[in-house]
């Protein structure tokens, strides 16, 4: 009775259907409502990232480029350089450093959800956040039916924090983890019907996964096949006579095929073929690449850092192309990550506020330039409105300016130059 009970769980993964034989929980990745608990479907996204090298690829990209963000502390929108929370996060737990923790983050809010377990609500070098993995974590049975509930006061929320999640180890030990300090974010929306789950996007992405895959396994059959020959005698259509090859012959000419020689005597004239003529033609690298694009757009990732890392592109497009990605995907993952982080260490009482930043980094260089030019046309601009008889204040608002003094330039003799309203661009404020 165990093994017939056993082997029907295990029928229960499965799903047979027209299109083959597959995981049921994948077609459970098609449901509005994240599931608690799915082994088998989360198991099978995590083997994806790390197996299929288009999809590593934009996943570790979007990583990387996080990993680069630098952690500022402002109280009244002036930095503070020295601050606890900046010593903490140096190293957020004894085993990583801020760049590797950022890295799981991204890494595991595109995998769905991130789940950050904070050991403490006092700051110290001792307190420990580590990203959880997803995988590890069994939720209570009860908390299923409830996370679709709408919260409109903190005992209701209290309410629905109150239980613990059990994180388990290779080694069969476990450990219970109040919810109340784990901090969840999704890459999608928790308000499909699970706030503590949210969907992802590799759900949408399994079948252009698996036919990156399906390309990547044909042409490995192809160069296999590349490398062997088929060898047929050549016979005259009105030769009726002649007899098929028996199994000594056809083992001849093999033989005769594979061996040293570099020249052959033969009777008759025969036809020698690849078994894979010619693979270009297959385009099975433009196949794989296909998906990968498509892959990295279902990331907001920009066309030109995609092809950054399969070939050259301009320097400057590559540059402009990942400040946006940074500003329009990298950013807001960032921002919720520190607005809950600055609520949570109650820094928002304080007036403090966590930000991360990429503006150290090499790519703001290439808008210098144009915001140089920027600048020089508003000062342009300003002192025509100025020249023209526009009051100050009319004149700033136009421009986006804020000038607050207007001084008239001086010649060489120490007279005024254009009339009393010039403004001289040296004696100017503008921020």
């Amino acid at each position: 009775m165990q093994t017939n009970s056993w082997f029907k769980n295990v029928l229960n993964w499965f799903k047979i259907t027209n299109d083959g034989f597959y995981p049921s929980s994948m077609f459970k990745l098609f449901a509005t409502k994240p599931e608690f608990n799915d082994l088998v479907s989360d198991h099978e996204k995590l083997v994806k990232i790390f197996k299929n090298p288009a999809l590593l690829k934009v996943i570790a990209l979007n990583c990387d480029l996080f990993s680069l963000a630098e952690l500022y502390v402002y109280k009244n929108d002036k930095e503070r350089e020295v601050d606890t929370i900046l010593d903490m996060l140096q190293m957020p737990n004894m085993m990583q450093t801020q760049s590797q923790w950022l890295w799981d983050y991204m890494l595991w809010r595109q995998f769905g959800t991130a789940y950050l377990y904070v050991e403490s609500k006092s700051i110290g070098e001792d307190t420990n956040l580590y990203f959880l993995n997803p995988l590890k974590m069994e939720f209570p049975t009860w908390i299923k039916d409830k996370t679709d509930q709408l919260v409109l006061s903190g005992k209701k929320k209290r309410e629905l924090t109150d239980f613990k999640v059990k994180y388990k180890y290779d080694d069969g030990s476990s450990m219970d983890i109040p919810m109340n300090q784990i901090l969840v974010f999704t890459d999608l929306s928790n308000g499909t019907g699970n706030w503590f789950k949210g969907n992802s996007r590799l759900e949408a992405l399994y079948k252009i996964i698996t036919n990156s895959e399906s390309a990547l396994d044909a042409k490995n059959i192809n160069l296999k096949f590349s490398g062997k020959f088929l060898v047929a005698g050549q016979n005259k259509m009105e030769d009726v006579f002649s007899t098929p090859m028996a199994q000594d012959e056809k083992e001849s000419v093999e033989d005769t095929m594979n061996g040293s020689k570099n020249v052959h005597a033969i009777k008759s004239m025969i036809d020698i073929k690849r078994f894979v003529s010619d693979m270009k033609n297959l385009a099975l690298d433009e196949s794989y690449q296909a998906d990968y694009f498509t892959i990295g757009s279902m990331f907001n990732i920009p066309k030109d850092v995609l092809e950054s890392y399969l070939k050259s592109s301009t320097f400057e497009n590559q540059e402009k192309a990942t400040a946006k990605h940074i500003t329009y995907s990298l950013e807001p993952a960032g921002k919720d990550l520190m607005t809950k982080l600055t609520r949570y260490f109650d820094y928002h009482t304080k007036k403090k506020e966590l930000v991360l930043s990429w503006d150290h980094l090499p790519f703001n260089q290439v808008f210098e330039k144009d915001r140089v030019d920027v600048a020089n046309k508003k000062v342009a601009t300003f002192e025509k409105l100025i020249r023209l008889g526009v009051n100050l204040d009319e004149a700033n608002e136009f421009c986006d300016t804020k000038f607050t003094e207007l001084k008239p330039k001086k010649d060489a003799k120490g007279n005024n130059q254009g009339g009393s309203g010039s403004p001289s661009s040296g004696n100017n404020n503008q921020d």
